[in-house]
């Protein structure tokens, strides 16, 4: 076990190490910008996005603060800082606020074997679809978000066969589920 021997009263103010300095300096927005960190932004997105509770986004983010701090990290990309805070959504129990503050889009395997296998529209028109049916597992539609998915389909039937395939299969998927939340009056 280390053991660490410690008096304030022989150390310099300056020496002394806050919380703060233990978080992330920089954080690269979504736009690849550069910016200061700061945790205030974690409650006001969570209360923005989500709708949550100032007591709870403060409650989450201050857990997120904490792991953070254990990290040790200089940088972090808004995208992994959106993950840390939807994993302690999930810890919490909070699981319709998580799916509200998750970001949506497939992994960077699968999109490494989609662009050597698609053209460059196929895999547009792929990404959108897979976006789309995302969004349906994850949120409680509406009935614009129907009418979204039909335009969506109605417009991949001008398209190339593979193409057009691949977009009303999600689509056809994605309105199933709309279909099924419905029934269930979860919609």
């Amino acid at each position: 076990m280390f053991k660490i021997k410690f008096d304030p009263k022989k150390q310099n103010k300056k020496s002394i190490i806050s919380p703060e300095d233990l978080l992330p300096k920089t954080v690269e927005n979504t736009r690849g910008e550069l910016m200061k960190f700061d945790p205030q932004k974690i409650i006001e997105s969570l209360i923005e996005e989500t709708d949550l509770d100032i007591e709870n986004a403060k409650n989450v983010s201050l857990n997120v603060l904490r792991r953070l701090g254990g990290l040790g990290l200089e940088f972090i990309a808004a995208p992994h800082l959106r993950e840390l805070v939807c994993a302690e959504l999930t810890s919490q129990g909070l699981h319709e606020f998580r799916n509200k503050y998750t970001r949506l889009g497939i992994p960077i395997y699968d999109v490494a074997k989609m662009l050597k296998k698609q053209n460059g529209s196929t895999f547009s028109n792929l990404l959108t679809a897979q976006v789309i049916e995302q969004f349906v597992h994850l949120d409680r539609l509406s009935e614009d978000a129907s009418f979204i998915i039909e335009q969506i389909s109605d417009y991949a039937k001008d398209l190339k066969d593979d193409e057009k395939n691949l977009i009303l299969n999600s689509m056809e998927n994605a309105l199933k589920l709309y279909n099924e939340k419905k029934e269930k009056h979860l919609v």
